[in-house]
């Protein structure tokens, strides 16, 4: 008497947990590029560009109101703008947030900018701090 034993291969086993683990994987992913995918482009765009926030620094910087209230400040590090917020509205138009460090504390520098002819045209640079709580408006141009 011959036994005869059907053998499955392994894809015909395992086929519907991988294929459901692939589509888990898949989706996962796609929701991650669309929920992400604007502000990790932002943030790009901001590093690509860092003259948006660097200049604005220097006007920052040598203000008399704001070595006051924060002391000598620190150049900016990629980590700064990280900690913050970027936003680009239409074309040529950005509004940030950038942590700045001073010898006495840390605040944050908002910026509203048009880009025109390659060159950063500010509408608003301000200073805000938390303890005590403080905005010094450096360029208000509303």
């Amino acid at each position: 008497m011959t036994d005869y034993i059907d053998k499955k291969s392994w894809w015909r086993k395992n086929r519907s947990w991988i294929l459901g683990f692939l589509i888990l994987i898949f989706g996962f992913f796609i929701t991650i590029v669309f929920t992400l995918g604007k502000p990790i482009g932002d943030f790009t765009r901001a590093m690509v560009d860092p003259q948006l926030y660097n200049n604005a620094f220097d006007l920052v910087k040598d203000d008399e109101r704001v070595i006051e209230l924060l002391g000598e400040l620190k150049p900016i590090t990629v980590f700064e703008v990280l900690e913050g917020e970027v936003r680009y509205e239409k074309v040529g138009k950005a509004i940030i947030t950038v942590g700045v460090k001073g010898a006495i504390q840390k605040g944050k520098m908002d910026i509203v900018a048009n880009k025109k002819n390659n060159t950063w045209q500010y509408q608003t640079i301000r200073i805000r701090t938390k303890k005590p709580k403080k905005v010094i408006e450096v360029l208000d141009s509303k």
